[in-house]
Formats: C-alpha cells, sequence, structure tokens
C-alpha cells in the first residue's frame, strides 16, 4: 500500500516524475487506424458530419458541435473514413470515426487570426471551432469556460501549471518547451476580459526548472506574475488553486467566475495559441506515457485518436509484471486495458502500474474514521454520498452534494477500509445527471 502523509484537506502523496521529468517531448509512432469518439467531453457527444468512404484531412471537421455543452471533433490525419460504429474508449463504448492513415498528413487549418486587431467573441469563436477543451482532464469545451455570463467582471486569469499528479510530467514539459508560446497565448486571453488586472501561472514550488523557465518568459510583462504553490495534491484543483493564488472561497454550487477568475491549464493554453496562431484545430496533445510497468518511458506529442498499442511499442511494450493500466493519473485516472483505446484530448497521461505501485487491498466495511471527511477539498461526506448510491437514494446523494466533488480521489486514496468512494461518487454523478436530463 502506497504510504502518504496528510495535511488540512490535502494530501501528500509520493511523487514518481523522476522517469520523465527531464526527457525532452518525442513524436509519436504512426499508426494504421485511428479512433475519434464523438464524445471526448463533458457534454452531449458531436453530431457526425461524415461517412464511410469520405476523404479526409488534418483537421477536417468530424463531429460538430451539438448544442452548448459540446465540442467539435478533427481528424487528426488524412486518408479515409472506413468505419462509423461503436468503440470502446476509457469510457466505455461509444460512438467512434475510424480514418485509416495515408501517411500524407495533408493539413486544412483555419486561416491564422490576428488576435491583437480582433475581438473577444472572433477570439472564443475560433477556439470553439477549433474544438478545444480542458486538456487537464476535466475536458469541459473551452469556449464556455471563456464565455462567463459576468465576463466583465473577470480581473484574473490563473494559468494552471500546478501538475500535481504523481506521475504526469506532460505539463511540465509543455512549459519547459513552449514557454514563450504559453507567454502569447496569455496574451491572447488577455483581450478577452477587458477588466482583467493580472494574470498568474502557478507553478507548483518544487518544479525549480520550470519557474526559472517561465520566469524568463514573463520578463517583460509587468502584469504576469509567477505564482510559487505548496507541492500537496489536489493542488491543481480549480477551486483550491483560487484559494492558493487569490484567498478567493469558491463556495459550493458557484464557479470561478464568480469569484472574478478564469482558470486555464497549461495544455489547454498551447491549444489556444496554436488555434489563433497557427490556426490549428485540437488534433494533438502532449501525453507522458509511464509507470513501473512500462519499460521505456517517455514524453510524446501525441495525434488524438491514436491507440493505446502503437504508444505501448513504441516505449518498448509492458513488463510481465504490469498488474494495471491507467488514463489520466493515479488519483483521478480511470482503468484501461483494451490495445486499441484511443488517445483523447483529456490523455494528459498513461501510466502502468506494478503490483507494488498500486494500491489493491480488498473492500472491507466502513470503520466511521471520517478520515474522507478530513480530506475533501470541498467539504463534502464521500462515505455518505457512497452509501446514498449504493442504496439507490440519488435524490440523497443530490443533497449531500455529489455534483460538487471534484473528482481529485483524496477519499478513495486515504480510505483505510479501501472503498472506492470516487467511483460511488462518480456513478452517482452519473444517475443525477441522468435523471435531471429525464425530467
Amino acid at each position: 500500500m502506497l504510504s502518504f502523509k496528510v495535511g488540512r484537506k490535502t494530501i501528500d502523496p509520493p511523487v514518481r516524475k523522476e522517469r520523465t521529468a527531464e526527457l525532452p517531448i518525442e513524436e509519436a509512432a504512426e499508426s494504421e487506424l485511428y479512433y475519434f469518439p464523438l464524445s471526448m467531453h463533458i457534454g452531449k457527444p458531436a453530431d457526425l458530419v461524415v461517412e464511410v468512404g469520405d476523404q479526409v484531412k488534418v483537421g477536417t471537421l468530424l463531429g460538430k458541435k451539438s448544442g452548448p455543452i459540446s465540442a467539435n471533433i478533427h481528424s487528426s490525419v488524412s486518408g479515409e473514413v472506413i468505419a462509423i460504429r461503436e468503440h470502446t474508449t476509457v469510457n466505455g463504448r461509444e460512438k467512434t470515426v475510424v480514418v485509416q492513415n495515408d501517411h500524407n498528413y495533408t493539413e486544412d487549418f483555419a486561416t491564422p487570426i490576428n488576435w491583437r486587431l480582433s475581438d473577444a467573441q472572433t477570439i472564443i469563436d475560433r477556439v470553439r471551432d477549433a474544438g478545444i477543451v480542458g486538456m487537464g482532464g476535466a475536458t469541459f469545451p473551452t469556449d464556455i469556460k471563456l464565455s462567463p455570463k459576468n465576463a466583465s467582471t473577470i480581473d484574473t486569469i490563473i494559468v494552471n501549471g500546478a501538475e500535481c499528479e504523481s506521475y504526469s510530467t506532460s505539463d511540465y514539459r509543455v512549459m519547459m518547451a513552449y514557454s514563450a508560446q504559453l507567454v502569447d497565448g496569455l496574451l491572447v486571453l488577455e483581450k478577452v476580459y477587458p477588466g482583467l488586472k493580472h494574470s498568474y501561472i502557478a507553478i507548483e514550488r518544487n518544479e525549480h526548472e520550470c519557474v526559472r523557465n517561465m520566469s524568463h518568459a514573463i520578463k517583460n510583462h509587468q502584469e504576469i506574475s509567477i505564482e510559487e504553490l505548496p507541492t500537496l495534491y489536489p493542488q491543481g484543483a480549480e477551486k483550491t488553486l483560487i484559494k492558493t493564488v487569490l484567498g478567493r472561497e469558491v463556495s459550493p454550487g458557484q464557479l470561478p467566475a464568480d469569484v472574478h477568475t478564469v482558470v486555464i491549464n497549461v495544455s489547454t493554453l498551447y491549444a489556444i495559441y496554436e488555434a489563433i496562431v497557427l490556426g490549428k484545430p485540437s488534433v494533438e496533445r502532449i501525453t507522458t506515457v509511464t509507470g513501473g510497468g512500462i519499460k521505456t518511458a517517455k514524453n510524446l506529442r501525441v495525434r488524438i485518436g491514436t491507440p493505446l498499442r502503437t504508444l505501448l511499442e513504441q516505449c518498448g511494450g509492458l513488463k510481465d509484471d504490469t498488474y494495471k493500466m491507467i488514463h489520466g493519473g493515479t488519483m483521478m485516472g480511470r482503468l484501461f486495458n483494451h490495445p486499441d483505446n484511443p488517445i483523447l484530448k483529456g490523455t494528459s497521461c498513461v501510466i502502468a502500474l506494478t503490483p507494488e505501485e498500486s494500491q489493491f487491498d480488498p473492500e472491507e466495511p466502513c470503520i466511521r474514521c471520517s478520515e474522507c471527511l478530513n480530506v475533501c477539498p470541498v467539504s463534502l461526506q464521500p462515505i455518505l454520498i457512497s452509501e446514498a448510491y449504493r442504496n439507490g437514494d440519488i435524490e440523497r446523494a443530490k443533497e449531500l452534494g455529489a455534483l460538487d466533488c471534484i473528482e481529485c480521489g483524496n477519499c478513495s486514496y486515504i480510505c483505510p477500509a479501501h472503498i472506492d468512494l470516487l467511483g460511488d461518487i462518480r456513478k452517482a454523478k452519473s444517475a443525477i445527471r441522468a435523471l435531471e436530463g429525464a425530467k
């Protein structure tokens, strides 16, 4: 079992970034087939706009945003649509466009925007058209985040570089490789908010090289500061970040915009830069492939839709004692093991764990220790939500604030009875949303 230290509403899991932290970004290997689920985001799946037999380019629209909470899906390769079918993803089986790669990578990008001469809506529209979602894992459509009702009151942007998951170094490598582009992306966002006073780039203070790199990049921008954060989990959660950096409390049911703040993940900001300055839609991301079960860990620039097997082969394959695979971090990620599971917009990390790295103790009855309450950063009662869900009382789970859960995983991690509290809360949230959708 993993050892841990506990702080107020935070935990301090072992940091295991050493295998990949200093590895430069490599190009991911090519695949013959690419898989594009029409739902890589929170909200409704995109509406299919292609047919089997269609020829596509890098950037061709495959799925169109459906309703306000949705996002466009683009092809990351050129080639032919050979199938539209249900396909296994980390989220289950989903309607998916399958493209056979012609290896030409012919591009169909939008015209770059002169953002210095553009208004806020033009920038937001481009972000929407590019299909950008939160790439730290949340996958909330970014154009919606950039368009709060009270946009005129936004006075602060926080760039979230607090990569607090134990294994992931994808955001770190983005900050090391693209510091100048990130600053340009931040300048783009500053155009969106006329009442903006200051921007912060938040980085955990143990990332010394990254702090120096980003500090150099902002040296001519007095309106941007580096904020060094304590190395704690879940430091990168939006509400925690806002409290740490600004001292502002985001109450249950509120959004960051309600306290005059917008929080943007580092990789999401880089995608915004590419969409505005290069005309490039969201077709690639940086992903860390690591863990004790991986023979050669890497940070890779991956085309969205690349099957897992391609990355594993590039990294030398799995070791014989690999116990489980995780999509995302060890705290917030989800188990997956199908070799053709595709890399999605929110895939910051792929981890192969050995038994020694895994917490796999059998579940036992709750001992009413209240540890899950003590470490919940949004002051929920995880065990009560779990029990309500298991008893089929979805309304009670809602009353207990299940929808306010930020899915950090603190409760499951610290539970001495090894109850899958996060898993139950995720299921409760899905059940609540299904009930609300049926009304």
